[in-house]
């Protein structure tokens, strides 16, 4: 197993994003950032299964919130994309907070989320896996 970090943003708006690769047995990953890191959220995305040969969906999403929390919202969206673009299952926890966010802020910290899930895909191993948008090999397979 390897462990990757990557970041987005800067200052309150910084986003990190730790994935932990487990040899093409899924990715297991801890989303936070902003001025107080936690686990408000929780997300799983498993590429979707056949029936008859037929694809029922590309993937199937589960999340779990701590009352009051946001945080799933994050963890399902980078959740859906690293599955998409891996054909692994992908386990998200999730916790950014920043105090009295505006409208703005909260976009961004959304941008972010959303660019270290695409970093961590370029950093994925490159033989017979997909890319973000369900190309390749293993995408077309398994989601």
């Amino acid at each position: 197993m390897r462990t990757i970090t990557v970041h987005a943003g800067d200052g309150d708006l910084k986003v990190t994003l730790h994935v932990t690769h487990t040899d093409g047995q899924g990715l297991a990953c801890f989303l936070y950032g902003g001025t107080l890191p936690h686990v408000g959220g929780q997300a799983l995305a498993s590429p979707g299964p056949k029936l008859h040969g037929e694809q029922l969906s590309r993937v199937d999403l589960w999340v779990a919130t701590v009352p009051g929390h946001k945080d799933a919202e994050a963890a399902a969206a980078v959740a859906r994309r690293l599955c998409l673009g891996t054909g692994e299952p992908v386990s998200v926890a999730a916790g950014i907070h920043v105090d009295d966010a505006t409208p703005e802020q909260i976009q961004a910290l959304t941008d972010a989320c959303l660019e270290v899930a695409d970093a961590a895909l370029l950093s994925y191993p490159q033989e017979g896996v997909a890319r973000q948008g369900g190309v390749g090999p293993r995408a077309s397979a398994r989601c």
